[in-house]
């Protein structure tokens, strides 16, 4: 099962992933980085080993979620 995680390479969004992934769920993480940086996706991938798919996204435009959405299974 998918799961979008919005803010996902923030404090609490790093931390969240790495639990999920840890559980066997696929993750999308959606970030605009604006409280965050892009390394902390580098080190999701090394404490976990696994691969999730990015989209450079503000949850606030309806285009970004539609995209998301379209493109991925999220439940």
């Amino acid at each position: 099962m998918n799961v979008l995680l919005a803010g996902g390479a923030g404090y609490i969004g790093s931390h969240t992933c790495v639990e999920l992934i840890n559980a066997g769920h696929d993750v999308v993480i959606a970030d605009n980085f604006s409280n965050s940086k892009p390394a902390a996706l580098d080190r999701i991938k090394e404490i976990t080993g696994a691969d999730f798919k990015f989209y450079k996204a503000d949850m606030r435009e309806e285009d970004a979620l539609e995209e998301i959405f379209e493109q991925n299974d999220i439940r």
